[in-house]
């Protein structure tokens, strides 16, 4: 194939909508005229906004790509005022309409910054990016225009993109050294805020408030749950080895140490997660879903393993300790087990069975 027989689209991203948002259009735009008319309009109502730049540049790039005899497409995508995930979901909607009206086999990104470059793995999930394209505004270089410059970024802060983080963590920041002040612990600050900005920089560097949101949207009830489960899970580990160390030194009696650790961590470990599989059991049971025995299969299993762990740990403190009960608990867990998961297995099946069976007998009537 030809390059000049590839069809190519010339995309241009507003990931916080400020195109629609300004001018009352539905996206996405597809089509030369339709985006440079809506780019005038834009341009006339606001007249500063860097947006207007990147979709003429998208114009500009169509233009360019057609006086040189490829077969392209315009078109102008945009996300949410918001920003996060929903913003990269309605641009991955729109993009899937574009595709569908023009089959292309690659794409040039016009990009006018950082923010809208945030959305790059989106597109490339859909379709190959050929080219990236970053438009820059000039600027006249005198006081009274970087002040209005100033002026507008502050604004722009303003916006629920930025504003969480630009001004919602100083905030924190001031309240707590504030507090710290009045309360005369001030030598405590820094502590404070190493741990407030830890937290912060945690939370946004692995986009745990994201997956948070994203968990809190798909199942309330499983992330409440699940926090719970997690955090019983963590004191019992903490309290387990706590224990251990009193009873014994890892290093000169280790048997005795994993047998504190085992004994004194399982009761509230096994509750964690009982915790955490009765949240997805609950779920499941409100959504009606009919893989519900997995959950109760795993809290029969659950049972056993704690009392398997609990037989263990007099043979490791001392190996010539009976086996009998840790065999006998581990061959009853088994079987029980086992036993439920072929009886949940093959109900469905005798049901299907049973079913067909009625029209036939019925029929002989």
């Amino acid at each position: 194939m030809s390059h000049k027989t590839k069809r190519i689209l010339v995309l241009s991203v507003d990931k916080d909508n400020d195109i629609g948002r300004v001018t009352g259009v539905s996206t996405p735009i597809i089509g030369r005229e339709k985006i440079l008319s809506v780019a005038t309009l834009f341009a006339l109502k606001s007249p500063e906004d860097s947006d207007a730049n990147s979709v003429f540049a998208a114009i500009n790039t169509y233009d360019s790509l057609v006086d040189q005899g490829f077969v392209c497409e315009v078109a102008v995508v945009t996300g949410t005022p918001e920003g996060g995930f929903k913003a990269d979901l309605k641009i991955s909607s729109e993009l899937e309409y574009v595709l569908s009206n023009f089959s292309a086999d690659g794409a040039i990104f016009v990009s006018d910054g950082a923010s809208d470059e945030q959305v790059i793995p989106v597109i490339q999930a859909k379709i190959p990016i050929i080219s990236v394209k970053r438009v820059f505004v000039q600027q006249e270089k005198s006081v009274e225009e970087t002040y209005v410059l100033f002026y507008r970024y502050l604004k722009k802060l303003g916006d629920p993109e930025f504003s969480k983080f630009a001004l919602g963590v100083p905030g924190i920041l001031l309240l707590a050294v504030t507090i710290l002040y009045f309360l005369d612990l001030i030598s405590y600050a820094i502590i404070s805020l190493g741990i407030i900005l830890g937290i912060v920089l945690i939370l946004k560097g692995f986009y745990i408030d994201k997956l948070i949101k994203s968990a809190w949207a798909e199942s309330p009830i499983r992330l409440i749950t699940s926090l719970i489960g997690l955090i019983i899970s963590i004191v019992s580990i903490y309290r387990g080895i706590s224990i251990a160390f009193l009873d014994a030194d890892p290093f000169t009696n280790p048997p005795l140490f994993a047998s504190s650790v085992l004994s004194n961590t399982i009761d509230l470990l096994a509750l964690g997660v009982a915790v955490y599989i009765v949240g997805r059991l609950v779920v499941k049971y409100l959504d009606s879903s009919p893989k519900i025995w997995h959950e109760i299969v795993g809290i029969v299993a659950l049972i056993f393993i704690r009392q398997i762990v609990l037989e263990a740990s007099p043979i490791i403190r001392d190996p010539r300790a009976s086996l009998i009960p840790f065999l006998l608990i581990s061959g009853l867990g088994v079987l029980v087990c086992g036993f439920l998961v072929v009886i949940f297995s093959l109900s469905p099946v005798f049901k299907k069975r049973s079913l067909k069976q009625k029209p036939q007998s019925e029929s002989t009537k």
